[in-house]
């Protein structure tokens, strides 16, 4: 399925090199945290004031809905141009759910070989007794594949086993690509005032859904962990976040935040942004109520990223100069494809080797996002070869 693409060219002003770093941040913040979840960064324990950004995590995945909101709004920030909403749909289908799809088929196989017993590669002879033996050990195999290739497994978590966990936020993202042409349209016939309603408005779901978490029991699933998950990945909820990043491009167009473009202001904010993101990771404990933890957790950090890209904008200050790096850019542009593949491939090189070691968590890492960074190259290269024939 051909990639859509715009009729009118991008406008050059609304594209901010700073964010593709950031997109890096974000993705490297999520890989190390399953990689910590998997027990390969156990060597890192001792290590206090590091491993709550990656046990937490810092930049969880909250940040990837601010800036995809900010991006998009900022993408299709005429009023007046019509966006069609099927094309634009399928256009982000055909750009994700392929790689979805291979890694989640991927994951199950190689689920199947690990439940199956065997030690060792099977014969073709034993291709089948190693398949029935895996299947006999997994929950819910069949049932488990076709939630996740439906992308409801997000939805009834409860109902089937994790196969390649990042892929619940297809679900919530495909909701709000299917939004996001009439929302733009809408917001950008608001005022001021409407906007810093809007502002505030968006995150009362969250708070919402934190009190409901927090003075509720179990409810019906098995256990704490599992609403956890259901709470977490429930993809109505994650559209607000979303939503909150188109608002602030509608304010900063509105000149709002002007302030953060004037020498060291940015830099300031920055520091001061990172800092209060710090500092909340230590605010979490078993002792608050659940609700509280989610709140510190989920809704606080949402306000601290829109803040934080904001101040990336202008391209000043010392993170923002950082993500503007060539080849940081280069490798952020590509950093939502490691999102959805490093699982299985964290789990196949389980099967390979120790990855509780430096040296192959470096491995790995340079694995993921150089896999990751080529394979955007080429599609880069190949849409402007079509281009290129087609003129």
């Amino acid at each position: 399925m051909a990639e859509y693409v715009p009729t009118t060219a991008p406008n050059r002003a609304n594209y901010f090199p700073a964010i593709d770093g950031l997109r890096l941040m974000a993705s490297v913040n999520i890989v190390m945290l399953h990689l910590g979840s998997s027990n390969a960064l156990a060597y890192m324990s001792d290590f206090k004031w590091l491993m709550p950004i990656i046990d937490a995590p810092a930049f969880a995945a909250g940040i990837f809905y601010v800036f995809a909101g900010f991006l998009f709004a900022s993408k299709f920030s005429d009023p007046e141009r019509r966006i069609p909403v099927i094309p634009f749909v399928f256009s982000r289908i055909a750009k994700l759910y392929r790689l979805h799809f291979f890694m989640t088929l991927l994951m199950f196989l190689v689920l199947v070989f690990k439940f199956s017993g065997y030690t060792h590669l099977p014969a073709f002879s034993e291709l089948g007794d190693c398949f029935s033996a895996g299947l006999a050990k997994m929950v819910h195999p069949w049932r488990s594949l076709l939630l996740h290739l439906s992308l409801l497994w997000s939805v009834v978590p409860d109902l089937g086993m994790k196969l390649n966990e990042p892929s619940w936020s297809l679900t919530s993202f495909f909701a709000c690509y299917a939004i996001t042409p009439w929302f733009s349209r809408w917001l950008f016939r608001q005022n001021r005032r409407t906007l810093w309603v809007l502002f505030g408005a968006v995150f009362v779901p969250g708070i919402v859904w934190a009190v409901v978490f927090g003075a509720t029991g179990n409810l019906w699933f098995d256990g704490y962990a599992a609403k956890y998950r259901f709470f977490h990945m429930f993809a109505p909820v994650r559209i607000f976040e979303y939503l909150f990043g188109m608002v602030i491009f509608r304010l900063y167009k509105e000149g709002v935040f002007d302030f953060l473009k004037r020498d060291y202001v940015s830099g300031i904010a920055q520091a001061v942004l990172l800092a209060a993101l710090y500092g909340s990771l230590f605010l979490m404990s078993p002792a608050y109520n659940p609700g509280v933890n989610y709140f510190i957790h989920h809704s606080f950090p949402i306000l601290v990223y829109g803040l934080f890209v904001l101040s990336l904008l202008s391209g000043k200050g010392f993170m923002a100069r950082f993500f503007c790096i060539g080849i940081v850019r280069k490798v952020g542009r590509a950093s939502f494809y490691p999102y959805l593949i490093h699982l299985p491939i964290i789990t196949i090189a389980w099967g390979i080797c120790n990855l509780n070691c430096p040296k192959n968590t470096v491995l790995l890492m340079l694995f993921i996002y150089t896999v990751s960074t080529l394979y955007m190259e080429f599609k880069t290269w190949r849409r402007k070869r079509k281009k290129v024939v087609g003129n």
